[in-house]
């Protein structure tokens, strides 16, 4: 069984397993600073602390080289006109989605080391999730209405996903509908993620994703979830950003 720190019977027992993660996360970056390959420094770090499946998984989610750190903070563009006016906005759709209703259902979530926030829900979308999509849509669409310097918005999504389409056009509608003077619009595709990049390599770009791989290929990143929650007012389980002395990019 899987489980989320929310889910601990006790305050003491949730501190316990959190400052084994903290000692697991210092070790973990040391060894990755070392030139140990992600699954190498897991392995030994897992071991190590006896880490269960949800702290593995936490720490191969939230903690990157430092390399990557540094590389994506460079990438990330906040609210700020002079950085972000007229790009295209390219929306990575289920994996913004999917974190959006984890904040909504106040599961775990945590603000990794590269500023942006990731939860460990798993990618797909539960049946009981779908009551909060129409809230998550005015969530985003409120969180982009701050932002509202970008001439064009393309929402990505995965076809082979169950109600995609049904999912990928509600979100265009609401956005539309909210960002009036923008051009909104979908690609639904069997590859999301090698649509996503090609996007992302475009020098007009801003991406909106908390995947690796896509943010590795771009060249500017919104960290949108990271601006969701903040305007939800919710605190993360572990700001490792904070851990490990990162300071997350504001705007000049």
């Amino acid at each position: 069984m899987y489980w989320g720190y929310k889910d601990l019977k006790s305050a003491r027992k949730q501190r316990i397993i959190l400052n084994r993660v903290v000692e697991a996360t210092y070790d973990y970056r040391f060894l990755l600073s070392r030139g140990y390959s992600y699954t190498q420094a897991l392995d030994v770090v897992t071991r190590r602390y006896m880490l269960n499946s949800y702290e593995k998984l936490l720490l191969f989610r939230c903690v990157h080289s430092i390399t990557y750190s540094y590389e994506t903070l460079k990438k990330i563009v906040y609210v700020c006109p002079e950085v972000v006016k007229h790009n295209l906005l390219v929306i990575d759709f289920y994996n913004i989605l999917l974190t959006v209703v984890a904040l909504i259902e106040r599961r775990d979530v945590f603000l990794c080391d590269d500023c942006l926030v990731r939860d460990l829900r798993g990618s797909k979308l539960r049946a009981r999730e779908r009551v909060f999509l129409t809230e998550s849509y005015n969530i985003l669409a409120s969180t982009l209405q701050q932002l509202q310097f970008f001439k064009e918005v393309i929402v990505i999504g995965d076809k082979n996903v169950s109600h995609s389409l049904e999912d990928i056009q509600a979100l265009t509608r609401v956005l539309s509908d909210r960002l009036r003077e923008v051009r909104v619009s979908y690609i639904l595709t069997s590859k999301p993620d090698a649509t996503t990049i090609d996007f992302a390599k475009m020098e007009n770009s801003v991406v909106a994703s908390t995947d690796s791989v896509i943010i590795e290929k771009s060249h500017r990143i919104l960290p949108l979830t990271t601006l969701v929650l903040n305007n939800m007012k919710v605190k993360p389980l572990l700001d490792f950003s904070q851990l490990l002395g990162l300071s997350c990019p504001e705007c000049p």
